[in-house]
């Protein structure tokens, strides 16, 4: 078992890599008249609305009471968790083009439990100082993150989403990576060998590479 170091920050703080496609959509959808101002008045603090008007660098730290409204927006016209989860692949394939998200997933490639760390380091992205906990067999792994208790359920089912879906971005593995929900607070994204996966067993172990990378 691996797990991070950080202490938990007294206000949870999430990247700026998250708030872009949440302002941009709402963005769009302001302008192409789906969302009128009373919309954004409602659902948004001050700060949240600020975020819509002037876009956040990727490695800016936002706090989550900011971010809940945005989520709260794009949850209402995507149908609502539901909606999220299925947003966050598009979510992802926008990412691949960022560097912080390129580098993590060609670094993940040379690693036999490649999913396990790119959920694990991921968090790390999005979160800022993430408590997490990685726990990795032959043919699972799951990664528990804490340092979340306090957002929505929507914001929860979305993270949860967004790590599943850059997990599974390392297409060479025959592994089904999915959000499993929360349990004790903690979220949890868990990974096995897929039905038809044909990797041979030795290969299952975690590699040192891995073990490296985390404790490094």
């Amino acid at each position: 078992m691996y797990s991070s170091e950080h202490p938990i920050p007294s206000e949870t703080q999430l990247s700026g890599l998250l708030v872009q496609p949440l302002a941009e959509r709402i963005r769009e959808w302001y302008l192409a008249g789906k969302l009128d101002e009373g919309d954004l008045e409602r659902a948004l603090s001050n700060d949240g609305h600020a975020l819509v008007d002037h876009p956040v660098g990727s490695g800016e730290w936002v706090p989550l009471s900011d971010v809940e409204g945005l989520v709260t927006l794009v949850a209402e016209q995507l149908g609502g968790e539901a909606g999220l989860a299925d947003w966050a692949s598009e979510i992802v394939e926008g990412w691949q083009g960022a560097d912080p998200v390129r580098e993590l997933v060609q670094v993940a490639r040379s690693l036999v439990d490649a999913p396990g760390f790119v959920v694990s380091q991921a968090s790390e992205l999005l979160v800022c100082e993430p408590d997490w906990r990685y726990d990795g067999g032959r043919s699972a792994f799951a990664v528990r993150l804490r340092g979340v208790e306090a957002a929505s359920s929507s914001l929860k089912a979305l993270l949860g989403a967004l790590l599943a879906r850059l997990a599974n971005a390392v297409q060479d593995l025959a592994f089904d990576v999915r959000f499993e929900g929360v349990d004790a607070d903690e979220l949890v994204v868990f990974g096995e060998i897929a039905a038809d996966g044909e990797i041979e067993g030795e290969e299952l172990q975690e590699s040192r590479l891995h073990r490296a990378a985390l404790v490094g």
